[in-house]
């Protein structure tokens, strides 16, 4: 179990662009031990075990930045 960041909510959604194909995505929601929230969008095709496991990493990492900033 992750102990830095829990998620909260995923929600599929279908877009549809200029030539009117279908595009799937999955909005993926977070809320961090310190209480920071975001959310990534990640394509369907993209939408796998490491490469979701990788974004979210990268977001929490973004979100706690700012915790962050007086630590050595």
């Amino acid at each position: 179990m992750n102990e830095k960041y829990v998620v909260t909510s995923v929600d599929e959604r279908r877009r549809f662009g200029t030539a009117g194909k279908e595009n799937v995505f999955f909005d993926i929601q977070i809320e961090t031990r310190r209480g920071s929230t975001g959310s990534i969008q990640i394509a369907q095709a993209d939408y796998d075990k490491e490469k979701v496991q990788a974004a979210l990493d990268a977001l929490y990492e973004r979100l706690e930045l700012p915790f962050t900033l007086g630590e050595s």
